[in-house]
């Protein structure tokens, strides 16, 4: 367009000055047409500095905001910021501070992950498993990692285990220790857990896997528990009572193993459930309840 331009003005001045041999206008046309192209060139690297130097400007400032991210630990805004800067030149230095981010980000990564774990295993030995389970979560989210996977399993069995009566053929108590006592809600060869039911006759029930007749029972926070002396639920109550609660058998309360088994301070998590205002010894021999039945359901929490 601008050579056409040009063209024009060269007719014109050929009009205006007389006539030019073809040569003639065809060297003023080239002249023209170098002068028009230099004029172009000129204006294209006006605007090439201009762009370069809002390129620059660009850079800079990415840049800035990245180091100052960085300093402040925010290591994953801090490579966002490197990265844009990147798009307006490729810079040695952006390089290693994105590599360096990174190497820091996976260190404050790991370190979280591994407190959210010793938030979680805390919350699981407190016997908070509702809590340990969302922490275990939250460091799965960030890792995908085997032992949080499993301890969430070990929870959930936990939580379930809590919701039914620790019936062993020992003494219950915060430890396990043999012939002797058995630790509340920890399975072993001489517990049975026995669900919400009614449970008609008990004649032949499994109190324990190693022994017919109970001598310890545990029972969680709102859940009741009655057994009567006879099958069917007939005859006299012999125990009626919701828990947090332990009964131990009556006729081991003269020996003084058992007595420090029953009475004694649990360890920290069991205290705190089954102090000793909520232990007691059953009111007859407890191998006199597999002649009666056996009622065990949730009770409305106030």
């Amino acid at each position: 367009m601008k050579q056409s331009v040009l063209l024009v003005m060269l007719f014109g001045f050929s009009s205006a000055f007389g006539q030019l041999g073809a040569q003639g206008v065809f060297q003023i046309f080239d002249a023209v047409t170098t002068l028009g192209r230099e004029v172009i060139t000129a204006a294209e690297y006006k605007k090439s500095k201009k762009e370069q130097q809002a390129h620059e400007a660009e850079y800079m400032t990415a840049v800035q905001s990245a180091d100052s991210l960085f300093l402040l630990q925010k290591y994953q805004p801090a490579i966002e910021q490197y990265n844009r800067a990147l798009q307006f030149r490729q810079d040695e230095y952006v390089i290693e501070q994105i590599g360096r981010s990174n190497t820091e980000l996976a260190r404050l990564n790991l370190q979280e992950f591994e407190r959210l774990l010793d938030k979680a295993d805390s919350e699981f030995v407190q016997l908070n498993y509702e809590a340990s389970i969302k922490s275990y979560t939250a460091a799965l989210d960030m890792r995908d990692d085997e032992y949080p996977k499993a301890k969430i399993e070990q929870a959930k069995t936990r939580q379930e285990r809590w919701k039914t009566i620790h019936f062993s053929s020992l003494l219950i108590s915060d430890s396990s220790i043999d012939a002797l006592s058995s630790q509340a809600y920890i399975t072993d060869h001489h517990s049975n857990f026995i669900p919400l039911g009614q449970y008609p006759v008990l004649n032949g029930f499994s109190w324990g896997s190693t022994n017919q007749t109970p001598n310890g029972i545990a029972i969680p926070a709102n859940v009741h528990i009655t057994i009567y002396s006879e099958s069917h639920f007939k005859g006299k109550i012999l125990v009626d009572i919701v828990g947090p609660a332990i009964i131990n058998n009556s006729s081991k309360k003269n020996q003084p193993a058992s007595v420090i088994a029953h009475s004694k301070e649990f360890n920290a998590p069991l205290q705190k459930v089954f102090p000793q205002a909520v232990r007691s010894w059953s009111a007859v021999d407890m191998k006199e309840w597999y002649k009666g039945s056996m009622e065990i359901r949730k009770e409305v929490e106030e």
